[in-house]
This record gives structure tokens, C-alpha cells and sequence, in this order.
């Protein structure tokens, strides 16, 4: 059992073996190094003061941790993300695999507790840098959402003037106020729902993956970007198989790629003849069973050598464009373990596809 122990020493991460009362056993050099205790420190202190909740996360079932355990102890392993605190009181993300060890008559926790600082400020700083473009994408739509929040507010002052006249006749016209009174909440609710989508979509959260419906996504962009298709003369259209399965994934940012490749689709035809631009929106199943949608445009296309370059950052087209849409679009697609590519169409312009497989959580999940 003393060899088995000894393996801990040569793990890469900080590793710590915790009894049923969550007193630490062992504990070996990485262990110190991380949580700034002396091995003499760590014996026998509650694991919780390290890792609070650390014995929860040995039941806690989910994917594999990347870090390699001893053979020699056979645990069933479990990962977790969690918060860790150094001796000096300091917080820390870290991932924790654990498992049951086994010696003889007895057994005890296993856990590698791995330092994940690095992986949560790089994914705090994508995720800023997504924030930060989405608001910067509203900002190009600015125009037509002011027009479109514009039509409904105009429409409410016409009703109101309307039915101070109806008001002031004798006696007063209140079958027609009663109608004119339905059009103003109408209007309010339309105007209500433009503002809710501008909202929903710089607001900045944490990620949130859930179940949700991918047609839902398409026709929350659809709408966001109608009057700017209008504006632009360009012809929207919208096919959504009716039975699309749900994804998991997060809302704001599965938009931000849709509402990315619509815009690019919208520039693309920029030069095109009026009678030409037209972009297409479709969402379907694969053959893989998985849900693909597919943005296409009659724009010029692009040379097939530089189809795979357009995705790396700082690369574009544009006068004033940063270079950033594609790049942060696919990593957010491959956050989902999804697919985003670029096809040329065989007659002109090119097709965007976004490829992702299908929920398989329970039925029961909460939908977004």
C-alpha cells in the first residue's frame, strides 16, 4: 500500500487522500505547492478548509477529467469544476477528479485537484471579447432598430391623438376608443419586444447552457435584423423544419453566431444587383441526426483557398470591420461541440453551416 501511496508522488497535479470523516491521509509535493500548507500542515485537516464540498463532488457524475490516475488504485472516477482556497485565503478555480481508493479493509477518497486560474481568465476574456462584438454588431444595426422601434411608438402617438377626438365628440365614439385602445397595446408590445431582444442580447452574463430550441434562435435573429434587410434591399427568407430536436446551449451566444453570419450574408451582396439579393436561412436535421443550419447569400463567394482563412482573427473584408466575427463564431460553435464551415454554392455565393448535435439530457430539462 506504501508503493500505491508513493505513486501519488509523481502525479502532475496536487493529490490528496481523504478518509470518511474528510480528514486529509496523504498528501503529496503538488498538494503543498498549491494550497501553501506544509505536508506536516495537511495531515489530518479537514479536506472542506481546501476544496469546501470536495466530498460532494465524489458523487458528482460527469465527463472524464483529462488527468491520468495511478493504475494501482482502480477508483470510478468523477470531475468536477470547483473553488479551491490556498492557506492565505485566497479563491481559486480548479478542477477536482476524485474516486473511492481501495487498501485492504478499507477505503478513502482520492481526489487530483487540478489548478484551472489560467483556462477560467482565457474563457473570461473570450467571453468578454464575444460581449464586446455583439454590442459592437448592434451598434452597425442601430439604424433599423431605431426605425423598427420607431414604427410602433409613432403608431401609438397617431392612436392616442385619435382617441382624444373620439373623446371629445358629444356624446363620445367608445366603441371606437375600445378598438383604438387594442391597437396601442399591440404597438406597445411590439415596441416592448424590440427593446427585450436589444436587452437580451448585450446583456452580459455568465454562460448558461440549456435546453432550447434552435428555430427559435433563427427566428429571434430573423426578426432582429428584418428592418435591416428591408434597408439593405435584400429579400429574407426563413425555412424551419417543424420537427427540429432540441440542443443544449447558450442562447445569447448560439444568436451571436446566426446574427454574425446574416450580417456577413447582407454584406456580401452588397454590390449585387437589387433584383438579386436574397438570403436564405434554413434549419434541418443532418443524416447524422444533427441540427444544421445554413445561412446562404448570392454575393461573389470567395476564392476556395481562402474558405478555412476567413476564420482566423483579424482577417475581413471590411473597411472598418475588426476581423473577429467568424473567429469568435466558430469558438463559441466548437464551445457547443458543434461544426461552423463556409461552402462556395455552385451557382454563386456561398453558404455558411453550423452543425450541432442534439439535446440528450433528460426530457424534462428546463427550456430556454
Amino acid at each position: 500500500m506504501r508503493d500505491s501511496f508513493a505513486a501519488l508522488e509523481q502525479a502532475p497535479v496536487a493529490a490528496i487522500v481523504v478518509d470518511g470523516e474528510g480528514r486529509i491521509l496523504r498528501a503529496n509535493a503538488q498538494a503543498e505547492r498549491l494550497f501553501q500548507y506544509r505536508r506536516s500542515d495537511l495531515a489530518g485537516l479537514a479536506a472542506d478548509l481546501l476544496v469546501p464540498h470536495l466530498l460532494d463532488a465524489a458523487h458528482a457524475r460527469t465527463d472524464p477529467p483529462h488527468t491520468a490516475m495511478p493504475a494501482c488504485t482502480q477508483p470510478a472516477v468523477v470531475a468536477r469544476e470547483m473553488r479551491a482556497k490556498r492557506r492565505d485565503g485566497s479563491e481559486f478555480p480548479v478542477e477536482v477528479a476524485s474516486g473511492t481508493l481501495r487498501y485492504g479493509s478499507h477505503s478513502a477518497m482520492l481526489a487530483f485537484v487540478t489548478d484551472r486560474t489560467e483556462r477560467y481568465e482565457l474563457r473570461r476574456d473570450r467571453q468578454q471579447l464575444a460581449h464586446l462584438t455583439r454590442v459592437s454588431t448592434l451598434g452597425e444595426l442601430a439604424g433599423s432598430l431605431a426605425h423598427e422601434l420607431n414604427q410602433p411608438l409613432t403608431a401609438i402617438l397617431s392612436n392616442v391623438q385619435a382617441a382624444q377626438r373620439f373623446i371629445d365628440l358629444d356624446p363620445p365614439e367608445l366603441i371606437e376608443v375600445r378598438e383604438i385602445l387594442k391597437d396601442i397595446v399591440d404597438d406597445s408590445c411590439r415596441a416592448s419586444e424590440v427593446i427585450r431582444r436589444i436587452r437580451a442580447f448585450v446583456k452580459k452574463d455568465e454562460l448558461q447552457f440549456v435546453r432550447l430550441d434552435p428555430g427559435d434562435v433563427l427566428r429571434d435573429v430573423a426578426q432582429l435584423v428584418h428592418s435591416d434587410a428591408i434597408g439593405r434591399g435584400v429579400r429574407l427568407s426563413v425555412d424551419i423544419d417543424d420537427d427540429l430536436p432540441p440542443v443544449r446551449g447558450d442562447r445569447i451566444q448560439l444568436q451571436q453566431v446566426v446574427l454574425n453570419l446574416m450580417i456577413n450574408a447582407f454584406d456580401a451582396m452588397r454590390g449585387c444587383d437589387a433584383l438579386e439579393r436574397a438570403v436564405s436561412a434554413f434549419a434541418g436535421i443532418d443524416r447524422d441526426g444533427n441540427v444544421r443550419i445554413a445561412i446562404r447569400d448570392r454575393g461573389e463567394g470567395i476564392a476556395a483557398d481562402r474558405l478555412e482563412r476567413i476564420f482566423k482573427p483579424f482577417v475581413t473584408s471590411k473597411p472598418q470591420g475588426l476581423g473577429l466575427g467568424l473567429s469568435i463564431s466558430r469558438s463559441i460553435v466548437d464551445m457547443h461541440r458543434g461544426r461552423l464551415w463556409a461552402e462556395n454554392n455552385s451557382d454563386r455565393g456561398m453558404t455558411f453551416y453550423v452543425v450541432l448535435p442534439p439535446w440528450s439530457g433528460p426530457e424534462t430539462a428546463r427550456q430556454s
